[in-house]
């Protein structure tokens, strides 16, 4: 996460767009910036088991890392095409996700448009427990969870691609889970026959954001590096 943060804060700087892809060691858990977590997380269980606890940069509820990919950028709205006059366009920015599912052979497409999602939208502390308008929908099913954080012309967005959830797992550091959550979010390994290894998906990922916002691709894994010992 603090990588993260070095990545917005640098563009405020250079105004280099870069987009990072990033795993988990270990599992872990992130809250957004304004949260208060510790009536929702048992930080005594976490901390027995060597189970990280982190803030994050951007807004949202809490979400469990552990099988997935995760990625995050920062550009300017110009980057991506987003209109001036639009304050926020999450349907135009989060394109990119549909694109990936879609190379996957999953038919992907926004919670707005789900049957379901005046149901699910009530607010919770949990991401994976509420339907923001564009969350990432699979036969009725969120996937995933996206947050972003905006400073002027400034777009940094971060979120999780999920090969698998071990409920049972997150249950027992969360104080409440619903029973029923695995009825409203799914992964890929319940979606697919067979999920591709993470390299593949990366490789997907970043060709999907390539295709969809123009961009080329210049390997800095140096600066990160560097980034994460400073």
């Amino acid at each position: 996460m603090l990588l993260d943060e070095k990545i917005f804060n640098r563009y405020l700087q250079d105004g280099i767009p870069v987009l990072r892809l990033y795993r988990w060691k270990n599992p872990s858990f992130t809250y957004g910036v304004s949260q208060l977590p510790e009536n929702a997380i048992d930080f005594r269980q976490c901390l027995s088991d060597g189970v990280e606890v982190v803030k994050r940069i951007t807004g949202g509820g809490i979400l469990f890392h552990n099988d997935e990919i995760t990625y995050s950028f920062v550009c300017s709205k110009q980057d991506i095409g987003e209109p001036q006059e639009v304050l926020v366009s999450y349907k135009q920015i989060c394109a990119f996700l549909i694109r990936f599912y879609e190379s996957l052979g999953l038919k992907a497409g926004f919670a707005l448009e789900s049957e379901t999602f005046r149901d699910r939208c009530q607010p919770s502390e949990l991401c994976s427990a509420s339907y923001e308008k564009y969350d990432i929908v699979i036969n009725g099913r969120k996937i995933g969870g996206n947050a972003q954080k905006r400073k002027r012309e400034v777009i940094f967005q971060h979120g999780s691609i999920p090969c698998s959830i071990n409920w049972d797992l997150a249950r027992r550091y969360l104080r409440f889970l619903p029973k029923d959550i695995s009825l409203s979010v799914t992964s890929l390994n319940e979606e697919l026959v067979e999920v591709p290894g993470k390299n593949i998906l990366e490789e997907k990922l970043i060709e999907a954001f390539s295709s969809l916002f123009g961009a080329r691709f210049i390997d800095e894994k140096e600066f990160l590096y560097a980034a994460s010992l400073a």
